[in-house]
């Protein structure tokens, strides 16, 4: 059943929903999110909450830090938005942190080897990689109530066996009958015992990890991140800006792809501007406008230029003469979906409406392409869409 809240509530409501039994208790919670300002909870039906905070800053600390493990119980939590179901399968889904015992970048598979068998095994749902110390730590998004994976196999390279990768969670829950992560196994009412009686069982501490990475996440680190398709009935909306410096032109880029990574639309406009800031908010507008066209209803947003998400979010006041007539038409546009969230994202996750943006810096007039019009998505870009479609992990040092 879906839920209907006011719009003006969009930007700052979680849906949890608890897993495990017992009931939530909030002053957990509360010590895990440390919020500064007031958060209200609403109990809802079949375990689920709804959490409104007071603080964009506070919804985004806890909105980071992704599920809260307590004891036998796990909290699962998700942006609201205007489609959301209580009864969505999704929200069995948590985002964990794996550590790699006994690898390094210095041993005979490479790190990259090591993320694309892990990508494989769980569906491609890579969140982020941490290389650090000689170490290796992976976030992935995986269903709580199933068994976890306790190994993975990673190939060679060079025709080999293979490498057997074990894997240990950063979580303080498991139950060594049945490898589930909510609960433990002196509650477990499950039946299928996976584990017998001698040294070599399936589940135990050795799938475990310590919880220090997850919580104290280090002072630089090495990051694969990908293009990631949306969910299903929403449109995805990435945009660019550029200026070159040298010839003192400006251009603007974006495009729209469905939740199966599939082209729907794509823009590349020159700018006449030399402000960076400018050249973004304004392929954000002109990408906006393009969802409008296109008859989107559901609209996720991503860009590399954090300013101009915070700007649109209303986190940070549009700064400029020339950026804050357009920024007020890009809010005015956003009300004009069902849905609609935008977030920041990495310059290598933004390689496709990069690449328009530069070809908008070339361009004398605004070009417009439509997988409805021959001949489709300039041929250019087909190297950048398929990249992205195949989840294609690119390396960020990020400090």
């Amino acid at each position: 059943m879906a839920i209907d809240f006011k719009e003006k509530e969009l930007n700052t409501n979680l849906i949890g929903k608890l897993l495990g039994s017992g009931f939530l208790n909030p002053n957990l919670i509360m010590r895990t999110w440390k919020p500064v300002k007031g958060v209200r909870v609403t109990v809802l039906q079949n375990n689920f909450y709804l959490f409104s905070f007071d603080s964009a800053k506070d919804f985004m600390k806890a909105w980071s830090k992704g599920a809260v493990f307590m004891g036998k119980q796990c909290l699962v939590i998700r942006r609201w938005h205007p489609k959301i179901e209580l009864d969505d399968r999704d929200m069995n889904y948590a985002q964990v942190w794996i550590r790699l015992p006994g690898v390094s970048h210095h041993d005979l598979v490479s790190p990259e080897m090591i993320v694309s068998a892990i990508a494989s095994e769980f569906g491609g749902q890579i969140i982020a990689v941490d290389i650090t110390g000689g170490e290796i730590h992976v976030c992935v998004e995986l269903d709580v109530n199933e068994p976890v994976v306790t190994e993975v196999m990673v190939e060679d390279g060079m025709g080999g066996l293979g490498v057997r990768q074990s894997l240990q969670y950063e979580i303080d829950t498991l139950c060594f009958n049945c490898g589930r992560m909510d609960h433990r196994k002196e509650e477990c009412v499950n039946s299928d015992d996976r584990n017998g009686a001698g040294e070599d069982d399936e589940f135990g501490p050795h799938n475990m990890a310590p919880m220090k990475h997850a919580r104290e996440p280090p002072f630089a680190s090495l990051r694969y991140v990908s293009w990631r398709r949306p969910s299903s009935g929403w449109v995805k909306l990435n945009f660019d800006g550029a200026v070159k410096g040298r010839s003192q032109r400006g251009g603007a880029g974006g495009l729209l792809r469905d939740s199966e990574g599939e082209f729907m639309a794509a823009f590349a406009a020159p700018v006449s501007t030399t402000r960076p800031l400018f050249s973004e908010i304004y392929a954000l507008r002109e990408g906006l406008q393009l969802a409008v066209d296109s008859g989107v209803e559901y609209l996720w947003i991503e860009g590399d230029s954090k300013i101009a998400i915070e700007m649109l979010n209303g986190w940070r006041e549009a700064e400029g003469d020339e950026e804050k007539p357009v920024m007020e038409d890009c809010r005015n546009l956003m009300k004009r979906f069902k849905g609609v969230t935008a977030r920041h994202v990495f310059r290598e996750a933004n390689q496709s409406a990069d690449h328009l943006a530069n070809l908008g810096v070339k361009e004398c007039v605004n070009q417009e392409w439509r997988s409805s019009r021959s001949p489709g998505p300039p041929p250019s870009l087909l190297s950048f869409i398929w990249r992205d479609i195949a989840a294609f992990l690119v390396p960020r040092l990020v400090l």
